[in-house]
């Protein structure tokens, strides 16, 4: 005897969609929420690389004429840790860029089915 087609309860439907979902939102909300804790953390370390920077070139006019060679080997450095963070910060913002333009598009989507 052959068994009758049932399908799931709507309830159950609409369960199992929300939890589907759920996973991806949390999951980019997680990527964000890591990308912002990283930039953060290196705009951080780049401002202390500019202030050190900034000390050891000095205020006199003339200073770079009798610089030690040791600073300006330190000097050096911080403007190399200085470019090298503003490049990946480009590269974290880009990323958030791109994260929010898939929140958006999710939320359009899927809004009202994540819990």
């Amino acid at each position: 005897m052959a068994r009758t087609f049932k399908v799931r309860s709507a309830e159950r439907d609409s369960q199992t969609d929300s939890e589907r979902l759920g996973l991806i939102s949390a999951a980019v909300e997680a990527a964000v929420a890591s990308i912002r804790k990283e930039r953060d953390a290196l705009r951080a370390r780049v401002d202390a690389a500019r202030d050190q920077a900034a000390f050891a070139t000095g205020t006199d006019y003339d200073e770079y004429l009798t610089r030690d060679p040791k600073d300006a080997s330190r000097i050096k450095e911080y403007e190399q840790q200085m470019a090298t963070g503003e490049k990946r910060t480009q590269e974290l913002e880009r990323q958030l860029d791109g994260l929010g333009a898939i929140q958006e598009i999710f939320s359009r989507y899927f809004a009202g089915k994540v819990q």
